[in-house]
């Protein structure tokens, strides 16, 4: 009766490891799904008047207007080619809406991916960004801190940047793509451009390896119950009889 109780347990768990393997496969399939529908939208046309109907997340989009610097949010932490750097997030203002958009300008060489120095990557007057927009994410994990007269953030953090700006901040941001005026990071007069950022790559996640490790713990489980209590209970009474 005990190796039974114990066998069932070990179903339960295995069972237990079953779903959580099939939730992974489930998450692994939305996860391509979503990959499938955002290669779609990067391969509609260029959007060019980027107004609200066309911020839409994965399109792509050539947007104008004048940078508001002294708002612009500094991401720290970032390794580019093996070389510490921050982030350059600035908001966009656009003629004809009071809605900014933020642009991802790329990365700034800094020594220990908090702080430049005194580098300045101005790029004043009206400018043209064209990129694939991409979502802001909103789970409350900005972290701002405050660092040698500078405000960085760990990541982008729609609410909290949102409380930041006295105007509306599009729920998308541009990742600019490079282009002849500040496509590589140089020094023209002092002033720095920054390397051009990369969007994510549309990856599948680890769902796949996760469900394998589930139900590879399945399976071990199933088998411990087999090998070392179904099996285990005749052997010892098999060696309670050799003892008389």
């Amino acid at each position: 009766m005990r190796r039974i109780v114990l066998f069932s347990l070990c179903l339960l768990v295995a069972a237990v490891c079953v779903g959580l393997g099939t939730w992974q496969l489930g998450r692994l399939s939305r996860r391509r799904a979503a990959n499938r529908e955002a290669l779609a939208e990067r391969a509609l046309p260029l959007s060019g008047r980027g107004d609200s109907g066309e911020l839409r997340a994965n399109r792509r989009a050539k947007l104008s207007g004048r940078l508001d610097e002294e708002r612009e949010f500094l991401l720290r932490g970032r390794v580019v080619q093996g070389v510490p750097a921050i982030l350059v997030v600035t908001p966009l203002r656009r003629s004809g809406t009071d809605t900014a958009v933020l642009v991802n300008r790329g990365y700034v060489p800094a020594p220990d991916a908090v702080d430049p120095g005194s580098a300045s990557w101005s790029e004043p007057g009206t400018n043209s960004y064209t990129g694939v927009l991409l979502p802001i994410p909103d789970r409350g994990d900005g972290a701002p801190l405050q660092h040698a007269g500078r405000e960085t953030w760990k990541t982008l953090d729609l609410s909290a940047m949102r409380a930041r700006v006295p105007y509306p901040i599009a729920p998308v941001y541009l990742v600019a793509e490079p282009d002849s005026a500040a496509g590589a990071a140089h020094t023209i007069r002092g002033t720095v451009y920054p390397f051009r950022a990369e969007p994510p790559p549309l990856d599948e996640g680890p769902h796949l390896m996760y469900a394998v490790q589930w139900f590879g713990i399945a399976a071990a489980v199933v088998a411990f119950g087999i090998i070392f209590v179904l099996r285990d209970g005749p052997r010892r009474r098999m060696r309670g009889l050799e003892l008389y």
